[in-house]
């Protein structure tokens, strides 16, 4: 896959958004999930967390703010999600325990999320997520991942279609855009 930091004024760029969210809605409707529309539907501080969440995983395969981590599978990716989910739950009992994963990279991009629900100071009190809505997010994201990994039948674990969806919403930085001649 090649990475181009497109300024927000391109034209390809918004053509490309306007279409993958098309065709991520239709196949959503064709497919049967497992879990109802209620569970799924997030609150606006749910929506918030999902897009900290989302932003945390395009952030780390872009290298912003930190090491890039290069080329994230969505395998990986709910890999981090469930272990961000468990670490949620253990610290919501009171036990002070950080639940490991199998890869660095895991571990990394599970921090990187949990890192940047835990930073909502720019919001007014009443609008930043509960940690209850944060739970929901994530399993709102885990089930998004599991779709796409689901889609990608001939080898779930290269796909990357999740991560290139969620890439096309979250802006480069505008020292990293500038015009390509391709």
């Amino acid at each position: 896959m090649i990475e181009l930091a497109c300024p927000e004024s391109c034209p390809y760029l918004i053509d490309a958004r306007i279409s993958a969210s098309k065709r991520e809605s239709e196949l959503r409707a064709k497919e049967a999930i497992t879990v109802s529309a209620s569970e799924m539907s997030l609150s606006d501080r749910g929506l918030t967390a999902l897009e900290r969440i989302e932003r945390a995983i395009v952030n780390a395969q872009r290298g912003i703010g930190s090491p890039p981590i290069p080329d994230l599978q969505d395998s990986e990716i709910l890999a981090a999600v469930e272990n961000s989910i468990k670490n949620l739950e253990t610290e919501e009992t009171g036990l002070i325990y950080e639940h490991r994963a199998d890869t660095p990279r895991i571990n990394e991009l599970s921090g990187r999320m949990r890192d940047g629900l835990s930073k909502f100071e720019e919001l007014p009190p009443e609008s930043r997520p509960r940690r209850s809505e944060i739970i929901k997010a994530l399993s709102f994201t885990r089930e998004s991942v599991r779709a796409h990994l689901k889609r990608a039948a001939a080898d779930p674990a290269e796909s990357r279609s999740y991560f290139r969806y969620i890439s096309l919403f979250y802006q480069w930085p505008e020292e990293a855009t500038r015009s390509l001649i391709i």
